[in-house]
């Protein structure tokens, strides 16, 4: 039922038309199943039987087809707009409520809850067309005979009532095996990200794949066992129950009830004309059980991140026509280290960026670099203090377009195949300048607005994410660690070129960098320690605390 409430939120015109051809489809195979229960009797109905049994045949097929295909487009709308929808929420919701729900959550939603889902969506016209016959089919045997009729009804009561006690073994494993599947994702994702480091140490990798993967995959296939054993079970006490009504209708009504021996055989003939759709619709039973769990882990998760969501703001709060401004004031940011251990304290920070100026940030491992990258670029929040941007305090609800002031590349960075850019060919005209300027042009192209191959070395990637960054062509750039991996040569372009070219056409550029040779090459170069900032080299006047 969650699922037809969940569809009839997303398009309850051609649910209910669906529906309509549905039941016109139901009332022609119960006319068709009286048809051939009356001429099994001998009872006339009409004077040509054979071309009423065509016209029955074809209602009946058409109504159905047209029922399957209304829904089949409805599902697959449906299917879209979850995909969609799913990604756009993932975009706006802030990153450290993303950092809590953790990647393999997400992944499972995004892969296994919305396959359920898919699989649902397909057998959910043929069960749905299958229901409504058989509705349809008991309102005939209630018009035919209704003492007859209310006891296949309690004998169907008794059947449900059993098939739901039965079920509830199942549906707890199914929740279960659902829960579970976060930590099997989490697996996975550690298998092929690791593949390397496993690659090289077979005895390691073993180890992994015995006391890791192997006991979460055992996990699995035992919830999984469980699960369709109970809905073996279930279904074969539903049989069991079809049987035992035709066991009644042949050997206890007729004494029972003194009943029509024409009425029992149509009843006969109806139930044996029900065991093709009945049987359907027990073995989809248990793919519509896995996608309302689905549904209902998706849509608290959408719950979830929509409590974390970033409102847009209509309007750039941060655009007063003066000179580009960047500023922090007393920003205090805190958090539990891994391990916990005790909390780390970054601040209180004073800071000031203005336009046509490069910062160096250095600092050691764990010093607070990342952590003041972060609140720079808007993903964590100051716990104390403001951080201004034109002189604009930034808060929950204009982050979002703070954030579009800048580009970053991070030390973990992720390189897109495509641009991603608005300007079409002047953005296609101003990779290709990049490309040759970071030695880049012999092995990459930009073809149909992305790059002809991203399959290179992590320097050579590193270099292709620059040139995404540079076709963004945003007010403020941070660079994390970007000339880490690179040869002397690009290094050298890096410091002395690239940035430079930067800050001559007035962008802020802030660098995390350990690459003191290079250092003269900054405004000024701000060191890192313990979350403490301290001034090492200035060429400007802006102060520092």
């Amino acid at each position: 039922m969650n699922l037809i409430r969940f569809l009839l939120r997303q398009n309850w015109k051609m649910l209910v038309f669906s529906t309509v051809c549905a039941v016109v489809s139901g009332m022609a195979g119960a006319a068709l199943a009286a048809l051939i229960g009356n001429e099994i009797n001998g009872i006339a109905v009409s004077s040509r039987p054979a071309w009423l049994f065509v016209g029955l045949c074809a209602a009946s097929l058409l109504t159905r087809a047209g029922s399957a295909l209304s829904l089949m487009h409805l599902v697959q709308s449906v299917i879209l707009k979850l995909r969609v929808d799913v990604s756009r929420r993932l975009l706006r919701t802030e990153y450290v409520k993303l950092e809590q729900l953790g990647k393999p959550a997400l992944l499972a939603m995004l892969t296994n809850d919305v396959n359920a889902m898919i699989n649902a969506f397909q057998v959910l016209p043929l069960t749905f067309g299958n229901a409504i016959l058989l509705v349809v089919c008991l309102a005939y045997m209630a018009w035919l005979s209704p003492s007859v009729f209310a006891v296949v009804i309690c004998l169907l009561v008794c059947g449900v009532g059993v098939y739901r006690y039965l079920e509830r073994h199942p549906l707890r494993a199914m929740a279960e095996l659902r829960e579970h599947m976060d930590v099997l994702y989490k697996n996975f994702r550690s298998l092929i990200e690791g593949s390397r480091e496993l690659n090289l140490n077979a005895q390691r990798g073993t180890l992994f794949v015995e006391r890791v993967i192997a006991p979460g995959a055992v996990d699995n296939k035992r919830l999984f066992i469980s699960t369709m054993r109970g809905y073996v079970a279930a279904d074969g006490v539903g049989t069991l129950m079809f049987y035992v009504g035709f066991g009644t209708l042949l050997f206890a009504v007729p004494g029972a009830l003194n009943s029509d021996p024409a009425v029992r055989s149509q009843f006969i003939v109806v139930l044996l004309f029900l065991i093709g759709p009945i049987s359907q619709l027990m073995a989809a039973l248990p793919v519509l059980r896995t996608a309302e769990l689905s549904l209902a882990r998706l849509e608290q998760l959408d719950g979830e991140l929509a409590a974390g969501n970033m409102p847009a703001s209509p309007v750039d709060p941060f655009a007063n026509g003066g000179e580009l401004h960047l500023e922090l004031r007393n920003v205090c940011h805190q958090y539990a280290q891994a391990g916990g251990g005790s909390r780390f304290r970054l601040g209180p920070v004073n800071l000031s960026f203005r336009k046509g100026e490069i910062v160096f940030l250095a600092g050691g491992n764990g010093s607070g670099k990342t952590t003041l990258a972060m609140l720079l670029l808007g993903f964590y929040m100051p716990d104390t203090g403001q951080i201004r941007l034109n002189g604009t305090s930034v808060d929950t609800s204009n982050c979002a377009r703070y954030r579009s002031y800048f580009s970053a590349i991070f030390s973990d960075f992720h390189l897109f195949e495509q641009l991603l850019a608005t300007e079409g060919g002047d953005a296609n005209a101003r990779a290709a300048h990049y490309l040759e300027k970071l030695g880049m042009a012999g092995k990459v192209r930009v073809e149909d607005g992305k790059f002809s191959t991203i399959e290179l070395s992590s320097g050579q990637r590193k270099r292709l994410a620059l040139v995404s960054s540079y076709i963004e062509d945003r007010p403020i750039y941070l660079f994390d660690e970007w000339a880490a991996d690179q040869d002397p040569v690009f290094k050298r372009i890096f410091y002395t070129e690239l940035l430079p070219e930067l800050k001559a056409r007035g962008k802020i550029v802030i660098a995390i960098t350990h690459d003191d040779s290079y250092f003269s090459y900054a405004d000024r170069v701000i060191k890192i320690e313990d979350g403490r900032l301290q001034l090492m080299e200035s060429r400007s006047e802006h102060p520092v605390t």
